[in-house]
């Protein structure tokens, strides 16, 4: 079922619980008031009874007219319908026509163009004989106010179903044409294979305009999305590419000169070894960047990391020749990790640092109330502002021909980010291009989220 056909359905429920409950409330009303001059007519009556009882040496036509009301009479029926004494203001009330029953009854009558509420309680006349005491009140100005009450309910109504169908076919309109550009959009989406928003002609912000907005911030991460795995297929395969290209070469040099030149054998042989090599952790580390999180969630837990950074740190010092200075006045700091990753955030920001300075790198650890800071500084060449805010990119490079001179990748601060964030942490940069570069790391204590 369409969802303006819902929205009908819905406000002509409501329509109908309205309209029912005029209805109902209409003839409560009618039948409480005419009740009520029914119960005041019947007190009337009893009354009058007993004036008749007490006044026995009064004729029962004179106690009558002591209790006659103004706009209806007083009558004795017998038991052959007949009416044998009656008295009225308006002799025009003799006619309206009488009947007899053995017991008390309250009823509305209508006699030409009024109506009458009639009381009848039967008792024994000076006679002996069983009759009914009748008043007849009439009560045309009661049923006029009954009547103006029910046109104010039927217009009422009329109003109501007007301003609901107005209603329904605006809000129909209001909700329905969102969802409508929406639909048409993501069908553009779907048949054209384009990143289309949807254009917010106001700002009401209420939730169609909020899901607009919604629609247009997913479509530009989508986009962004697309255009950094374009770019990541892209250099990837131009990563792979080259040095596929070489060992292509090589091995057609081999087939030409190899058994013939033995130098060229060699520099076939070392330069085939060294692609393969480069492929192999080229392939590794696009293997590791696609590492699921919950591979890394599920791996985690506390440990003392001070000790883990000094032993990371003397090892790479061993293997880089390089100094490496670390600053921490704590034995114990304890975060909530996963070990591996931790220290391969530690080895990709070292082995950064060395790459590009051959100053010594400083390790520096702080803690601090709900997180652990780890900053690895170096006195290198530094990085351009224009690309500071793209190095944490897969597969970029500030200057590709110098990163392959150092053997970069360009992965590794993209896997590094990665892990930082699998661990709820941070990782900023401060660089001065001809002065160095800090790497901060912050870390969550307990696994918790950072603020």
């Amino acid at each position: 079922m369409r969802l303006r056909t819902h929205i009908q359905i819905s406000m002509a429920v409501v329509l109908m619980v309205l309209i029912m409950s005029n209805i109902s409330i209409y003839f409560i009303f009618k039948n409480s008031v005419i009740t009520s001059e029914m119960n005041r007519l019947t007190y009337k009556t009893v009354n009058t009874l007993k004036e008749l009882n007490t006044h026995s040496n009064l004729s029962m036509e004179q106690v009558l007219q002591a209790y006659l009301i103004s706009n209806g009479m007083i009558r004795v029926v017998n038991s052959s319908h007949d009416p044998i004494i009656q008295v009225s203001t308006n002799n025009d009330y003799f006619n309206i026509p009488s009947k007899y029953d053995d017991d008390q009854f309250e009823e509305v009558v209508q006699y030409k163009d009024s109506m009458y509420v009639v009381v009848s309680i039967p008792t024994i006349n000076e006679n002996g004989a069983i009759v009914n005491l009748q008043i007849v009140e009439n009560v045309n100005a009661l049923f006029g106010n009954i009547n103006e009450l029910k046109w104010v309910f039927l217009y009422t109504t009329l109003i109501v179903i007007i301003i609901f169908s107005l209603t329904s076919r605006f809000l129909g309109r209001m909700i329905l044409f969102p969802i409508k550009r929406l639909t048409q959009t993501m069908n553009l989406i779907e048949k054209d294979g384009s990143f289309e928003k949807i254009l917010i002609t106001n700002d009401t912000k209420d939730e169609l305009s909020e899901m607009a907005m919604t629609f247009n911030r997913m479509i530009t991460r989508l986009q962004k999305s697309y255009i950094k795995q374009e770019q990541f297929v892209s250099d990837a395969s131009h990563e792979l590419k080259t040095p596929l290209t070489v060992i292509d070469s090589y091995v057609k040099i081999l087939k030409s000169w190899g058994k013939e030149r033995p130098d060229i054998l060699e520099e076939a042989i070392a330069t085939i070894g060294a692609e393969s090599s480069r492929m192999k952790y080229l392939t590794e580390q696009l293997l590791l960047l696609a590492k699921s999180e919950e591979c890394i969630e599920n791996e985690k837990s506390k440990v003392n990391i001070v000790p883990i950074v000094e032993k990371t740190i003397r090892r790479l010092q061993q293997a880089f020749k390089h100094e490496i200075y670390l600053k921490n006045n704590q034995r114990e700091i304890h975060l909530y990790i996963h070990e591996p990753s931790f220290v391969q955030v530690l080895v990709i920001l070292l082995d950064n640092a060395k790459k590009y300075s051959d100053d010594d790198i400083k390790v520096e650890l702080k803690e601090r109330e709900e997180s652990v800071c780890i900053m690895v500084m170096d006195k290198g060449i530094g990085i351009p502002f224009e690309a500071q805010a793209h190095v944490f990119d897969r597969l970029y490079r500030v200057d590709k021909t110098r990163s392959r001179k150092t053997g970069g990748s360009g992965l590794g601060l993209s896997i590094g980010k990665r892990i930082v964030e699998q661990h709820k942490g941070h990782i900023t940069l401060e660089s001065v291009e001809g002065c160095g570069s800090t790497f901060t790391v912050e870390f969550p204590k307990n696994g918790g989220v950072l603020r």
